[in-house]
């Protein structure tokens, strides 16, 4: 994984939004992600809710979705 931050389009994420994207298309839990990238389960509700916001999604389902149809991520 590179340290740039990724962008299609309108969306540019962070690398660490990146990577806990990656592991919601794995289906981690914000637990399981906080202890995988060693950070607080309350910094992983924080970063999904970036994600949410930048890829104007409704849940971490559509946040898939709209990073799988814009090339962010391969499902």
């Amino acid at each position: 994984m590179t340290a740039a931050a990724v962008a299609k389009g309108d969306v540019i994420l962070t690398p660490r939004e990146f990577e806990v994207l990656v592991l919601l298309a794995e289906g981690a839990s914000n637990k399981a992600i906080a202890a995988q990238l060693g950070i607080s389960v309350h910094t992983v509700r924080f970063h999904v809710g970036s994600l949410l916001d930048k890829l104007d999604a409704v849940g971490r389902t559509d946040a898939l979705t709209h990073a799988a149809r814009l090339g962010i991520i391969n499902l």
